[in-house]
């Protein structure tokens, strides 16, 4: 590698570290210790101002980051930590069978996945936020609301372009326990999936597996993790997606993707400043499906399926921000994406 090609691979890792700067203030009172891991104080944000439109708070927050991260060749399994939020937003640890329980059964399931370099404190600051903006976008309509939560934040490296390639290969695996969150939910619920940048692309991994498809050489099959495609009903939003505008036609990375899904909405931004760079930093990589959306060729590769996906441009709203608080400090966006996440139509 000759000087010039070093000056630029440093100046690209350079930019990339600025543009992923991103200072998250700490939750407030009531936070458990996230599990494992350390935690740095903060300061507080303002949250969404409607929080009145919201009748309680009630959320479950499901978290897979003590368990393991590679498979080894065997079937990944995770004993997930659980969290519950109520009144104002106090969150206590409970069990799985709790949060079973006491899902409403005549509600959709929303289950919200963030990106990377998320920390602990962060996740419940935002889990919070997007729970009042949600809700306030259709405070009269029952829905369940989980945060699934995945070690985001670990930078092993401290080579930014090397450590965003691990964390999304770790979004990637952890579609096998968000697949296995899925399939411990009663089967009669419709379920909504939001994922922001990274979780995006976590979300895309997870619908692969449940549409047949395997995910670093393991499928759900091989797991006798079983289901039924026709049994419930899937809808998608992209938020920030991380992951190569192809991925999702057939034959590719993702390709069995939307074998289970009824619609996928992608929120496109062509203004995101830090996706700018997802080639650049990638060079096997295409542009990330957040900028350009689901190309022409892509949609003639999707054939019928280009029916089931949907782009709707928040470029306007969102502008060169590619953090989920750039999203869900816009009530429009929420509003906008109510058919997908409640099942409203």
């Amino acid at each position: 590698m000759n000087l010039l090609q070093t000056q630029s691979m440093h100046l690209k890792a350079g930019i990339f570290c600025c543009l992923l700067l991103f200072v998250s203030p700490a939750f407030g009172q009531g936070v458990p210790p996230a599990p494992g891991c350390d935690q740095e104080p903060g300061q507080c944000l303002n949250t969404p101002a409607c929080t009145s439109c919201v009748p309680d708070i009630n959320y479950w927050v499901v978290s897979s980051r003590c368990c393991p991260q590679k498979s080894n060749c065997c079937c990944p399994c995770c004993e997930f930590d659980v969290y519950h939020s109520a009144e104002a937003g106090q969150v206590t640890e409970q069990s799985m069978e709790s949060m079973l329980q006491s899902l409403d059964p005549n509600a959709p399931i929303c289950i919200m996945v963030h990106g990377s370099l998320v920390k602990w404190e962060d996740v419940l600051l935002d889990s919070y936020n997007t729970y009042l903006w949600l809700k306030a976008a259709a405070p009269q309509k029952p829905l369940n609301v989980i945060f699934f939560s995945w070690p985001s934040d670990d930078t092993p490296t401290k080579i930014i372009p090397v450590d965003v390639h691990i964390l999304g290969k770790r979004a990637e695996f952890n579609g096998h326990y968000l697949a296995q969150l899925i399939a411990a939910l009663p089967p009669h619920h419709q379920i909504s999936l939001l994922g922001h940048s990274h979780g995006a692309r976590l979300v895309a991994s997870t619908m692969h597996l449940i549409g047949g498809g395997s995910i670093q050489g393991i499928s759900l099959s091989d797991c006798d993790i079983h289901i039924c495609c026709h049994c419930r009903h899937f809808r998608i939003v992209f938020a920030a997606a991380a992951f190569n505008h192809n991925w999702l036609n057939p034959g590719e990375r993702y390709g069995c993707g939307l074998n289970c899904t009824d619609c996928l909405v992608n929120l496109r931004n062509h203004k995101d400043r830090v996706l700018l760079l997802y080639p650049v930093l990638a060079p096997a990589s295409r542009r990330a499906l957040a900028r350009t959306g689901f190309t022409w060729m892509d949609r003639r590769k999707l054939g019928e399926d280009t029916n089931r996906v949907n782009d709707i441009d928040v470029s306007d709203c969102v502008g060169a921000g590619h953090m989920f608080p750039n999203y869900y400090s816009h009530p429009e966006i929420a509003e906008t994406i109510v058919p997908a996440i409640y099942f409203s139509n």
